[in-house]
């Protein structure tokens, strides 16, 4: 419901009263569970962080240990993550709550350098695998915003290129 009514209308309209009435539950109820606006986005926040998760931990048990391998996973949840419209809407209230809220914007930022560091010290090979994450990330902006409009067969010609980059082979 507060995913909803974020994607929507955006971070203000989400107040405990109108989640409540989406709801269908009394405002006393809602503040049994979330006693302020903030606390219903931290928890709106963790809940879709924890979906961005169970996609990256699955792509991650996919890859073999190589190196490269966090950047790979990485490349495959944002490439995947916005299929549906599900999908598509948890991904833009993320976005949303990023931009709003400066607890869920440092929580995202602290999971990425911890990300980062798993690409190792190597500097040719760690800013290699970096330029493959901010790609990733523009193609999880486009898919948000339908930007470029980018067809199904084209990103996967683009996810290839950078998976070859994560190993080491310029295309």
């Amino acid at each position: 419901m507060a995913a909803d009514l974020l994607v929507q209308e955006g971070p203000h309209a989400v107040t405990l009263d109108a989640v409540a009435h989406q709801a269908g539950v009394t405002k006393g109820g809602l503040q049994h569970h979330f006693r302020s606006k903030q606390a219903l986005l931290g928890a709106l926040c963790d809940q879709l962080f924890d979906v961005f998760d169970v996609f990256y931990a699955a792509a991650l048990d996919s890859e073999p240990q190589a190196p490269g391998r966090h950047a790979r996973a990485y490349l495959k949840t944002c490439f995947h993550t916005a299929q549906t419209a599900h999908e598509r809407r948890t991904q833009r209230a993320i976005a949303l709550l990023a931009f709003a809220l400066p607890s869920c914007r440092e929580r995202w930022s602290a999971k990425m350098r911890a990300a980062l560091a798993q690409d190792g010290s190597d500097p040719d090979a760690a800013d290699r695998l970096f330029l493959c994450r901010l790609a990733a990330d523009g193609i999880w902006f486009d898919q948000l915003l339908d930007v470029y409009g980018t067809p199904p067969d084209r990103k996967g010609r683009l996810l290839s290129l950078l998976v070859q980059l994560t190993q080491g082979n310029a295309p």
